[in-house]
């Protein structure tokens, strides 16, 4: 017989999901089935040595294909209410409410079975799930702008920390779990990711099964009943908050309320990315590693007071399931739940546990409420990483069989990472060289700081003194894990910037592993480690750099241009936004590591306008991007953030340069011509002084503009004009960078005749207040032909050349390519 049912049942279910995912007509999938079911009579009834009769559950395996494509599918439906208004709209809701989550800005809550009515149309919708955000008075002014931050990171900023601190731990929440609520407010739909690399907001929320997000205005009770269940575990959470408030300095109250509670919102940015760089964030989220070590705990003290084996177990698993609830759940949770249920029913009932087939059934149960989790990154690494040591650990010690401590400690963690790794790599982008050893050290130690940290806040309650006393084990271990993250971060090395692997490279990965298992079992030779390395090379070893690649961010109304060469020389040209905050972190970086580079060559700076430069001094300041070389136009008129840019490149020990019309870069067939500003000019405004790039690469050439206006323009002009019968002086270009996110007092009817581009580029955002693009600008671009592209329909969009020809992508139109053949080839 078939061994493992559970198996075989969610790889036909995740089938099943997958092709809904890549958009297979339903009438194919609906043919695969249809073929399954005829092999499977065939195998089992007419060809007997194949497969044996009694595994009727083969039968099942189409079912659950189709299972999973009609999950996926509906899934993937946009609710009815998308159609009735665009991006906000103000509204009014009337919900229950199902969870309740505290954040740096106020409390979020968890709305189910949701009746609202929009201000629009006045049509009444029903929508299964939103959340509501309400802000504390003290944060809406000045930091209700700034969510997007916090959505991505739970990034809390530096200003807010104290009054976070002081205030919000002690104030419960003025509604219940179960309580219905009327809301007012402005309703959201969740922003797509318009860059490689950025955080889906869409997404990311689809696979919790939220349509939509509301500002709240004002709330009001509907209905008081609640759930009592809810309310004791809420009230406790409350009492272990404030008693580790009062017991623990703030930082490590902040880690230690993620790490038992869940509780993020003290949880300092700086710790977070620590533990991130190491290898060692999965301690921060409730996880497998929580739930068995308090699962575990509970089932010992239960039997150590000689309960019988079902009572211990019946209580264990209400205990746990109620942890679970009181973390609020998240999927890594949800699977050691289940697991750890699995593992303690099957004593009971006379089964062994098959790690395979509870990982299975777990992954199975998540799955069928909401396929779309298939795609997140706490479902890949959590189940990601459980496989890796139900199926790698083993083939490790058939080759060199662990017996000591160490040696264990060690294949555990290699067993997790290899299985992971194209996952980390695909949403982290880096690899922590040195989290396997990091991890032997510091895990160790994470059953007694767990231990200690629940003793200390239970405790707590009752006597905030001996909860100090109690607490200060857990704060010294702490205190212990943030130094031996700080020396690893300082070692040389440390992080290895990969990229974001491609399809094809994670699917020959995951071949060879494939191989590389099978090998081991059957033929257990120890050479059969050359396919695991092999592996690991076709999955790190970057492709060659061909040809020429430009890529203009998508950063609303600010603009950034990324230029890599075919020698590898990196150019980031501009880098800001005047209305997405932090940009450079949650853009800029973000594309930056999914392509692999963490170092820019060269910072060039058409000129120093917020739009243009506020998330450069992000990258300058912070430290996950190095810059070598930044390059600013030579130019009287400086104004605060030129000066302040200056000073921070030289406190950096970056290379300043400034350069003046008639100044070059020369890489290998790349040619960069700085045609403006003019020594000594003197320019009309900020954005006159603006840096004009000329860029050449075989037959491809682009005009460059940053925001310069009307009086640059034609100094520019009388240059191309007096130019003209100079062959080397370029005129004509294949693209154009558009000034001044298309205003209509730059790019003119004139300059266009001269430059004559086949495409244009505008960097904007929908909606803008300046109106940009101008109606005005579009026509004239319309009227000599040149077709236009524009970041906020087309999210990021590359430009890829060879010399002879060149190709387009837009980000969100589903990596549309437009091909271009060069005229004078």
């Amino acid at each position: 017989m078939i061994k493992r049912p559970f198996l075989w049942g969610i790889i036909a279910f995740i089938g099943g999901i997958l092709t809904a995912w890549y958009k297979v007509p339903p009438l194919y999938i609906t043919f695969v089935a249809l073929v399954s079911w005829l092999l499977i009579y065939l195998l089992m009834f007419r060809i007997r040595r194949y497969i044996n009769p009694k595994d009727i559950f083969l039968w099942g395996l189409p079912l659950l294909m189709l299972l999973g494509f009609l999950a996926m599918s509906d899934r993937m439906k946009p609710p009815d209410m998308d159609m009735a208004f665009e991006e906000k709209s103000e509204c009014s809701v009337t919900g229950e409410i199902s969870m309740i989550v505290r954040k740096p800005w106020g409390t979020r809550y968890y709305l189910k079975d949701n009746k609202i009515n929009l201000a629009a149309n006045q049509n009444i919708y029903l929508v299964e799930e939103i959340i509501v955000n309400t802000y504390e008075q003290e944060y809406q002014d000045k930091y209700k702008s700034k969510e997007e931050q916090t959505l991505q990171g739970n990034q809390i900023n530096q200003e807010l920390q104290p009054y976070v601190y002081q205030s919000q731990v002690y104030q419960p929440s003025k509604y219940l779990v179960g309580n219905t609520i009327k809301v007012s407010g402005i309703i959201k739909k969740f922003s797509v990711n318009t860059n490689p690399g950025g955080f889906n907001e869409y997404l990311y929320y689809k696979s919790q099964n939220i349509s939509y997000k509301v500002n709240a205005d004002d709330i009001s009770l509907v209905d008081g009943g609640y759930s009592s269940f809810h309310s004791v575990l809420n009230n406790i959470k409350e009492e272990l908050v404030g008693v580790y408030s009062r017991i623990l300095p703030k930082k490590e109250a902040g880690t230690l309320m993620a790490m038992v509670l869940g509780e993020k919102y003290l949880l300092e940015d700086e710790i977070q990315t620590l533990y991130q760089e190491n290898g060692i964030s999965h301690i921060l989220a409730i996880s497998g590693l929580h739930v068995s070590m308090v699962g575990a705990a509970l089932y010992f003290i239960l039997r150590k007071l000689r309960l019988g084996l079902i009572a211990s177990t019946t209580l264990s698993l209400v205990l746990v399931y109620s942890y679970g609830i009181l973390t609020n759940f998240s999927v890594s949770t949800n699977r050691a739940v289940v697991m750890y249920s699995i593992l303690l029913l099957a004593k009971p009932i006379g089964k062994t546990f098959d790690i395979l087939s509870a990982l299975s059934l777990s992954a199975f149960l998540i799955l069928l409420q909401n396929p779309m989790e298939l795609f997140q990154a706490g479902f890949l690494l959590s189940f990601g990483a459980v496989l890796g040591i139900a199926v790698i650990l083993p083939s490790l010690n058939k080759l060199y069989e662990a017996k000591s401590a160490l040696l264990k400690g060690i294949y555990v963690s290699v067993s997790a990472q290899i299985l992971t790794l194209p996952f980390i790599l695909y949403y982290f982008f880096q690899i922590p060289l040195y989290s396997v050893l990091i991890n032997l050290i510091i895990l160790p130690l994470t059953s007694l700081l767990m231990m200690t940290a629940l003793l200390a806040g239970l405790v707590g309650i009752v006597s905030i003194s001996l909860g100090i006393f109690i607490a200060g084990g857990a704060n010294y271990i702490l205190l212990f894990y943030e130094m031996v993250c700080r020396l690893g971060s300082n070692v040389p090395g440390n992080l290895i910037t990969v990229g974001r692997p491609d399809t094809i490279r994670t699917l020959v990965y995951f071949t060879i592993i494939s191989i590389f298992i099978i090998s081991v079992r059957r033929y257990g030779k120890k050479r059969s480690i050359i396919l695991a390395v092999a592996a690991l090379v076709v999955l790190i070893i970057p492709n060659p750099k061909e040809g020429l690649t430009v890529t203009m961010l998508d950063l609303g109304q600010g603009e950034a241009l990324f230029m890599e060469s075919d020698s590898g020389t990196s150019y980031l040209v501009d880098g800001g936004s005047s209305d997405v905050n932090r940009v450079g972190r949650y853009r800029i970086t973000p594309f930056l590591l999914s392509r692999g580079t963490d170092t820019i060559d060269y910072a060039i700076v058409t000129h120093t306008d917020e739009d243009h430069v506020s998330g450069l001094f992000e990258l300058i300041e912070g430290e996950q991007i190095s810059i070598k070389h930044l390059i600013l136009p030579n130019t009287a008129v400086r104004n605060e953030a030129y000066i302040e840019l200056e000073a921070l490149a030289k406190d950096k020990d970056i290379k300043l340069k400034y350069i003046v019309k008639g100044d070059m870069i020369l890489d290998g067939k790349l040619e960069m011509t700085f045609l403006h500003p003019p020594l000594g000019y003197q320019p009309a405004s900020n954005n006159d002084y603006s840096a004009v790039i000329s860029i050449s690469y075989g037959e491809f050439d682009m005009l460059m503009t940053g925001d310069i206006e009307a009086k640059g323009e034609k100094e520019l002009m009388g240059y191309f004009t007096a130019s003209a019968d100079d062959e080397r002086v370029q005129t004509d270009y294949e693209v154009l960078k558009v000034a001044h996110h298309g205003s209509k007092n730059s790019t003119s009817e004139e300059f266009l005749e001269l430059v004559m581009p086949e495409i244009s580029l505008v960097s904007c955002s929908r909606n803008n207040r300046y109106g940009h693009p101008h109606g005005e600008l579009l026509e004239r671009l319309d009227d000599i032909g040149s077709e236009v592209f524009i970041t906020y329909e087309s999210g990021a969009i590359t430009i890829k050349t060879d010399g002879k020809r060149f190709i387009i992508e837009e980000f969100i139109k589903d990596i549309e390519k437009s091909v271009y053949i060069l005229q004078n080839q």
